[in-house]
């Protein structure tokens, strides 16, 4: 038992409903299904039950709720007694508009909402340009999507400007596309075809492509589609045969969205984080990269 399993016990007694709490919990509903079936199993008894209502206490979930409601009681009296008066907390990131990046980051905001003072930013960056601004303390963490091979060159920007570079998981690049699109009536897939199609990939304020792709062989340069922001692309790709390249996410992302991915043929990439060794990352920056290797084993089934 732990005590995120009882916050997930609260937070649907609280709602009724299973989906609710897992909107409000920044998870997906299968991952927070299977949290309290493993909690079921554990303790022996069922928690919850479902009605035409929705989700409603056992007689032993009620008394699991209300003990989990002191604990956490508690759990805050001794949080509050371990604050100092006027609390603060800062953190920059800067990622490459990878949806875990992100939903990590959603989790570090819930971790400090309480705090006096917060300073709490994230910004899209892809390049070099990413490893400067470390270096200038324009930012506190790096999450960045790369080959190994083009990290090589990044390694000696980091030993330049003293960063600290760390794997956190490998997995192929994905061609996304709508559920619908004539290329998957097809077997094999042929990836050769997505040159008949437009491809989406979104820009940055100033005009630079933050969906840089080294596979230029399955785009058509005659045939792009530019947005900005992750969210637009996502919403093309799902309504039109626009296609885009993507870091891998989950099944249930991808239902959600209307939206399939096919593995490409080539070199794995390889998602890092990057810090300054001088400045650490500090309790804040640890906090995030726990976050993210969580939201990345949701998404993977495992560690990277």
């Amino acid at each position: 038992m732990t005590i995120q399993q009882l916050q997930y016990v609260l937070e649907i007694a609280r709602c009724g409903s299973a989906s609710r709490a897992a909107k409000n919990l920044f998870l997906s509903q299968p991952n927070l299904s299977s949290a309290i079936k493993n909690l079921e199993q554990e303790l022996g008894f069922p928690i919850f039950e479902r009605t035409s209502a929705g989700m409603k206490l056992t007689p032993a979930g009620a008394r699991l709720e209300k003990e989990a409601s002191v604990i956490m009681g508690h759990l805050k009296g001794i949080a509050d007694a371990g604050k100092e008066e006027g609390t603060s907390c800062r953190f920059r990131l800067v990622y490459p508009m990878y949806h875990p990046a992100f939903e990590a980051f959603q989790d570090l905001c819930r971790d400090y909402q309480g705090y006096d003072k917060i300073d709490l930013s994230c910004a899209a960056g892809t390049g070099r340009k990413m490893l400067e601004l470390l270096h200038q303390d324009l930012c506190d963490l790096v999450v960045t999507i790369d080959t190994r091979g083009h990290y090589a060159d990044f390694n000696r920007y980091c030993s330049l400007f003293h960063l600290e570079y760390r794997d956190v998981a490998k997995a192929v690049f994905a061609v996304q596309l709508s559920k619908d699109h004539p290329l998957l009536k097809e077997t094999p897939f042929d990836f050769s075809k997505l040159k008949n199609y437009p491809y989406a990939a979104y820009i940055d304020g100033n005009g630079g492509n933050l969906n840089w792709t080294p596979w230029s062989s399955v785009v058509n340069p005659d045939k792009l589609i530019l947005v900005e922001s992750s969210v637009s692309r996502l919403s093309l790709v799902a309504s039109t045969n626009a296609f885009s390249l993507v870091f891998p996410h989950s099944r249930e992302y991808n239902e959600a969205n209307g939206v399939v991915t096919v593995p490409l043929p080539f070199d794995p990439l390889v998602l890092s984080y990057i810090y300054s060794r001088d400045r650490g990352l500090g309790e804040t920056g640890e906090a995030y990269v726990r976050h993210l290797k969580e939201r990345i084993r949701e998404h993977f089934g495992e560690d990277g």
